[in-house]
């Protein structure tokens, strides 16, 4: 008989086929309040959260057992902040374990629309690792699939101060217990940032691995990693970043009965562009080894490299291990680092060697590094000024601040720095630097036999000025630029926005001591330059053949000056160059000439004059002062003088005149005046003999004017004769006027006598009156 045929078979068919449908499909649409309550209580107990369902929670039998929650939110434990939420969750049970009632295995797990709010708390925990901890014997999890679809995952790190939302991620881990057919593929969006809706980063997520669930050993294996982050957009402006991505490549072994992360060859690389600048990193580590209670990191490497259209940067790292007990604090006993920068104007080699400790991931500390390096600059170009340093630093990544304080040799001197730099992108420095001796000499470009050390019409080489930003203090113990040596140098500058200020800088220097302040501003079309600055006990000869390459003078002098100029040559300071000068000097000498010979010689032979330049004289003739006086006044760069005022013991001088610094030459008149008391000179007594100095500063051509001297002489004479005339007129007008006052007196006296002899005669010629009657 055939079955199909058999009514009965059809009937217990049709029957099996109908409770199969019914324990399948039914619980689809029947709710369990029982079992959803139960979920909630076990949760609660098993975790410490609470466990909201909004919607349903059902279990199906068919095709597989499977319980499905809707509308599901988790808290944080013994908090009412919520955790996670889910529209939809399906996990998917084994069946015989399930029927013969001895443990419930989870078979897969399908989440719709999931949100979950991840933090790692400041002291490196996560606010899910409680979930990770088995809790329920009866419960087990052998995955075969995951699935997440359209999740949305924020996570805060309050470890290191960031904001992290990963949304319409897809993730499909399927076929897990297959050895040869488990895969991984992920995909969705990022932003970092605390606002959603202005992040400062937005980015793509794509990624594929193969993998293998190990229920035994409670493990997840990840391998062929190829994971990757591409920069979607433009960043933040504080970021300036472009063109950003991240690939990972790898193995991966996870566990979490007990917590283990191990891996292998696995590598991290990222690049970027930022601010014009290309960045590029790579992390290799071979070996990985994480558990509940440390994290070690074995022949770690890494690599920075940063390149723009000017500079280069690279950054290697190479650490044996890199461990600690808790996550949050790491240490290697020897990290090697080497720094290489490179630039058309400078390059820098550095080589550390040094215990290094990381801290919540992005604080490095260099406890006790030991630093090797050179520094060349194309201002310096004949080789590498080397130095070795002991010392200890901080660099905060997350930051951007670097600090590093320092002990060593300079080129073989005692060294004390201390460096803070903050903002990598735009370095803002902070430094104090004491150097017992700098010697640059070797370093300077070589000048050949009778060539001129400066090119007054090269370009100012003011590039290391462009982008400096800096605050301090600097002070060297001695500085040897070639034949100059420049004692206790100390400063304090400020550089801003192309502008450098150095007040108060001080220094011996020229045997003497300088007090002033120092300006150079780069941002002004030309570059402006300020020197204000007073010079006590100098060595004049010494300073006048560094400043206008003359050696006419020497002695000992005071000097204050102020003075400004514009330019990007040299040779356009001198043009420009206008301000104040006020030179004292004191036992002192004019080379060159010899004055008091001069008056000398004018003096024995003063009728032999005929106004003829007199030689050159000896180079080693000089006219020596005890003091001399003069203020200069520039202007375009010339400078001019009037009131100059030399005292010399047998003469003095006076003279006005101009310097003309932009051209380098001199036009000056000196007025020289012996000193009557000196017998010797007597004879130039009220005379004053010209003298001319022009032509080029440093090689001047002097003239003394005798034929001015001879003029003088006969002027003078002619007012003697005149003089002698006017006297001798005067003393025979006198002598008439006296004889013709004598005449006048005798006239009047001999008149007077006449007229008295008159009266007397007229008198005794009268008769005498006879006497009257009486009545």
């Amino acid at each position: 008989m055939d079955w199909r045929h058999s009514r009965p078979v059809r009937i217990l068919i049709l029957l099996l086929f109908t409770l199969s449908l019914l324990l399948g499909v039914l619980p689809y649409f029947l709710s369990s309040d029982a079992l959803r309550q139960q979920i909630i209580t076990q949760v609660e107990s098993d975790t410490g959260r609470k466990l909201n369902i909004s919607g349903r929670a059902q279990l199906v039998l068919l095709p597989r057992p499977a319980l499905l929650v809707s509308n599901a939110t988790l808290s944080e434990p013994n908090d009412s902040t919520i955790f996670a939420h889910a529209d939809r969750i399906k996990v998917v049970l084994r069946l015989w374990p399930l029927l013969s009632q001895q443990e419930t295995v989870v078979h897969a797990i399908e989440i719709d629309e999931p949100e979950l709010n991840i933090v790692r708390n400041e002291n490196g925990a996560y606010n899910f690792e409680d979930l990770l901890r088995p809790r329920n014997d009866k419960i087990k999890v052998a995955l075969d699939n995951l699935t997440f679809n359209q999740a949305r995952l924020s996570w805060k790190d309050e470890f290191i101060g960031e904001a992290v939302t990963i949304s319409a991620l897809d993730l499909r881990m399927s076929e897990l217990t297959d050895p040869k057919k488990g895969q991984l593929s992920i995909g969705g969006h990022i932003a970092i940032g605390d606002d959603p809706k202005q992040p400062l980063w937005l980015g793509n997520i794509t990624g594929e691995a193969a993998m293998r669930y190990l229920e035994k050993e409670r493990t997840l294996r990840v391998a062929d990693i190829q994971f990757d982050i591409v920069q979607s957009g433009e960043s933040a402006p504080d970021w300036q970043l472009k063109q950003a991505q991240l690939q990972a490549r790898g193995n991966l072994n996870y566990g979490w009965a007990p917590l283990k992360l191990t891996g292998g060859d696995m590598s991290v690389a990222i690049s970027a562009v930022r601010a014009g600048q290309h960045w590029s990193g790579q992390v290799d580590v071979p070996e990985i080894k994480l558990t509940d209670s440390a994290l070690n990191l074995h022949r770690l490497k890494m690599q920075l490299a940063m390149k723009d259209q000017q500079t280069e940067l690279a950054v290697n790292t190479s650490i044996p291990t890199l461990g600690g007990a808790h996550r949050s604090f790491l240490r290697t006993n020897n990290a090697q680092i080497n720094v290489r920068y490179k630039s058309p104007q400078q390059q820098l080699n550095l080589q550390y060697n040094s215990p290094l400790e990381l801290y919540r991931g992005s604080l490095i500390r260099l406890a006790d590094y030991k630093l090797n390096g050179n520094y060349t600059n194309r201002s310096l170009p004949r080789g590498a000024i080397r130095f070795e340093l002991d010392g200890r630093g901080d660099l905060d990544l997350r930051n951007e601040i670097l600090n590093l304080e320092s002990t060593g040799k300079l080129d073989g001197e005692n060294v004390t720095t201390q460096i803070n730099m903050e903002n990598f992108l735009a370095p803002q420095y902070r430094l104090n630097l004491d150097v017992a001796k700098l010697d640059l000499t070797p370093y300077l470009p070589a000048v050949t036999a009778g060539a001129k050390t400066v090119d007054h019409a090269a370009q100012l080489d003011l590039w290391w000025l462009k982008e400096l930003n800096a605050i301090g203090a600097i002070r060297i113990g001695e500085l040897v630029l070639q034949n100059m040596h420049v004692d206790d140098l100390s400063m304090k500058l400020i550089a801003r926005n192309q502008r450098l200020v150095l007040d108060p800088l001080s220094a011996t220097i020229y045997e003497g001591r300088l007090n002033g302040r120092a300006e150079i501003d780069a941002s002004k079309k030309p570059v402006y330059f300020r020197l204000e600055q007073v010079l006590s006990n100098m060595n004049i000869n010494t300073l006048l053949t560094d400043v206008i390459d003359s050696s006419r003078f020497e002695g000992r002098s005071n000097l204050t000056i102020d003075i400004a100029a514009v330019g990007n040559k040299l040779s356009d300071l001198r043009h420009t160059a206008g301000g104040t000068v006020r030179v004292s000097l004191k036992q002192g000498a004019i080379r060159g000439i010899d004055i008091p010979a001069l008056l000398n010689s004018a003096s024995q032979q003063i009728k032999l004059m005929n106004g003829q330049i007199t030689p050159s004289a000896q180079k080693d003739a000089r006219t020596q002062f005890s003091a001399l006086n003069a203020t200069f006044n520039l202007k375009h760069g010339v400078a001019s003088n009037n009131d100059l005022n030399v005292s010399a013991g047998i003469l003095r001088l006076a003279g006005a005149g101009q310097i003309d610094l932009g051209r380098g030459e001199i036009d000056y008149r000196m007025q020289a005046s012996a000193n009557s008391q000196v017998s010797a000179l007597s004879g130039l007594a009220g005379l004053v003999l010209p003298i001319s100095f022009t032509g080029p500063l440093n090689a001047p051509v002097y003239k003394a004017d005798y034929s001015s001297l001879k003029e003088q002489l006969v002027a003078k004479q002619q007012a003697e004769a005149a003089a002698r005339v006017r006297e001798a007129e005067r003393k025979a007008a006198a002598a008439k006027a006296k004889a013709e006052a004598e005449r006048k007196a005798a006239e009047r006296k001999a008149a007077a006598e006449r007229k008295a002899a008159q009266q007397k005669a007229k008198a005794a010629a009268k008769p005498t009156p006879k006497p009257s009657k009486p009545r």
